[in-house]
């Protein structure tokens, strides 16, 4: 579980035409032109740990990553400091058992024991952060999995590019706080024990089929994902996202690599681009 935790580290456009055009394109790789760029962009949509089997890495994202001259992921895994501080995040300044009363705490041993076989023992000095990092890990139906922003950060190492980050650990620290409590947690468990492994499958099948849209509708039914989460976790941060893009892409070309969750949607990163004047289009992986 240590190695796990370690590895951790988890306005509307109004154009109907526009709309209609971005559901009917499909893909995880898309360029970013125009808008005074003198090399286009690209942004990637990526799910955060995947079956080993369920990888997708072509030569075509491959070779696009490496014609650019930067490599930014939300957070910049890349910062020695910063990963400290989010491995810190893991350990719980309270115990569990002190953190929720006597019927929340049974109720969550019961769900963890009969969902993901977790001994709540083991997680007494793990925070909600944590434990709902953990039991996403186990929600996937492979023991051998692989993480896109750890082999992509990996090569853009290899290939001495600029690395950053389009927010802070900091940021992203604040955010698990207020979307990811224990009610969110046993809402996660209760929705695992009724679903299995299907709402996993589910959501890798959109992810390979590149449908962006279908992909964040399908997150927004999840029964964590109320209004509230779905704005902090998704919107909210598109537009923060947005504003930072342009400096970063007018200086060299980029790679970004973002949860495909954020792509989708009038409010996605997509067609925000597309709202302040880039011209984005998809671009054939295979």
């Amino acid at each position: 579980m240590k190695k796990t935790l370690k590895h951790l580290v988890l306005a509307a456009v109004t154009f109907a035409g526009l709309q209609a055009a971005a559901q009917a394109q499909q893909s995880l790789l898309w360029e970013i032109s125009g808008n005074g760029l003198e090399k286009p962009s690209y942004i990637f949509g990526t799910i955060h740990m995947i079956c080993n089997e369920d990888y997708i890495m072509t030569p075509v994202i491959r070779k696009t990553l490496s014609n650019a001259g930067a490599f930014y992921a939300e957070i910049n895994f890349a910062d020695g400091d910063a990963m400290a501080d989010m491995q810190t995040s893991l350990i719980a300044q309270t115990p569990l058992s002190k953190r929720v009363d006597a019927k929340r705490y049974q109720e969550l041993k019961t769900l963890l024991k009969e969902t993901v076989n977790i001994d709540i023992s083991t997680l007494e000095n793990v925070s909600d952060a944590g434990i709902a990092s953990l039991i996403t890990f186990k929600s996937f139906p492979c023991a051998e999995y692989k993480m896109y922003e750890v082999e992509l950060l990996q090569s853009a190492i290899a290939q001495n590019k600029e690395l950053g980050g389009l927010e802070t650990v900091k940021e992203q620290l604040v955010l698990m706080e207020k979307s990811m409590d224990m009610e969110a947690i046993i809402k996660m468990l209760h929705e695992l024990k009724k679903e299995g492994f299907e709402n996993t499958r589910q959501m890798v099948r959109l992810y390979q089929s590149g449908n962006v849209d279908n992909l964040l509708d399908f997150m927004n039914k999840s029964s964590y994902m109320d209004e509230t989460v779905s704005h902090e976790m998704l919107t909210k941060r598109n537009h923060e996202w947005i504003a930072k893009m342009p400096a970063i892409m007018k200086k060299q070309s980029t790679f970004f690599a973002v949860g495909a969750a954020h792509l989708g949607g009038n409010e996605g990163v997509l067609r925000l681009l597309n709202a302040e004047g880039y011209e984005v289009k998809p671009v054939n992986i295979h």
